[in-house]
């Protein structure tokens, strides 16, 4: 039978005389429960459409629970709290400044430290939240991975005043506010295949979350990471460059487009991948950058043989085309 979860719209097919709670969890699905541990009604959800017994007794509407019910036709329920297969809850979490110190490029690192107690729980690739003064959130990528506990990275570019304010703000209060995780570009699952990385400046933060979750998981198929500057100069100095330098797997190359004959790559980052890979199949695409990067990337290496469905990027969920 085909349930409706509000106000998640995920949808479930349970299986004839299946208990709402077991065929959620069975799908996957993290459901609020606590039955173990004598807390009841912790798993009830709002019966808004369709039919259900629950202790022989057949509910049309209202309050059931989850663990006891199961449906007799097509529903619809409203049940907080569930999280599909890979879906993190968000939290809030008030941080610890650790370090902020410029690494080039007009770029800051900033490292936070969570709560003793809170651990984040994030994927690599996926971005927080910041609070600023009044109360307005930015959004940064995570430079960190998950492995690294308790601490968290961020990549700033300090060429704006309002980023520099954000960036005195944390120094003078030595605490930052933040929300996470969001954004579905990450590594929830490593995939069975070689992955492109493609970065636009500060974009790499993003991908140094991917490669060093990769590291840490042994993941053994190739990585080709490109990142694109406008200037040499705007590349800034990654503490695991020189790690990732020894992994065999690992094919770094650094591009830069208004500026050629500095010693190193010239031209666009696609351009480059184009003159790299004559057959696009088979490569999981990872790309951060600016809307117009990304989508100037994605219609040329499309042009080039790539499947859209491909590529992965938070520009696709905030900045979407026509």
């Amino acid at each position: 039978m085909r349930i409706t979860l509000q106000p998640s719209g995920a949808v479930l097919e349970l299986q004839p005389g299946e208990r709402f709670l077991d065929g959620a969890r069975r799908l996957g699905y993290d459901c609020p429960q606590s039955c173990r541990n004598g807390n009841c009604h912790i798993c009830s959800a709002l019966l808004l459409q369709g039919r259900a017994r629950q202790a022989g007794v057949e509910l049309e509407h209202g309050e059931l629970q989850t663990c006891l019910a199961e449906p007799l036709s097509d529903s619809v329920l409203q049940w907080y709290g569930v999280l599909a297969p890979g879906e993190l809850p968000r939290r809030r979490l008030a941080c610890q400044l650790i370090d902020c110190c410029a690494v080039g490029g007009d770029v800051w690192r900033v490292r936070l430290r969570a709560p003793a107690g809170k651990l984040p729980r994030y994927h690599a690739g996926q971005y927080l939240l910041l609070e600023r003064a009044d109360g307005e959130l930015s959004a940064f990528s995570l430079a960190s991975a998950p492995h690294t506990g308790r601490e968290l990275e961020l990549h700033i570019l300090a060429r704006e005043p309002g980023t520099q304010v954000l960036l005195e703000q944390l120094q003078r209060e030595q605490v930052a506010r933040v929300q996470l995780p969001f954004g579905d570009t990450h590594l929830a699952e490593l995939p069975d295949g070689p992955l492109l990385l493609l970065a636009a400046g500060t974009g790499m933060a993003q991908m140094h979350s991917l490669l060093e979750h990769c590291r840490a998981s042994g993941f053994r198929h190739p990585v080709h990471l490109y990142w694109g500057a406008r200037r040499p100069e705007d590349f800034y100095q990654l503490a695991h460059w020189a790690d990732w330098e020894q992994m065999a797997n690992v094919h770094l190359h650094r591009v830069v487009s208004d500026q050629c004959g500095w010693g190193g790559r010239c031209g666009l980052l696609h351009q480059a991948v184009r003159e790299d890979f004559a057959d696009l199949a088979g490569l999981h695409v990872y790309a951060s950058g600016s809307p117009a990067m990304i989508y100037a990337t994605l219609d040329a290496l499309v042009e080039a043989g790539m499947d859209p469905s491909q590529m992965r990027a938070d520009v696709f969920a905030y900045a979407p085309r026509s």
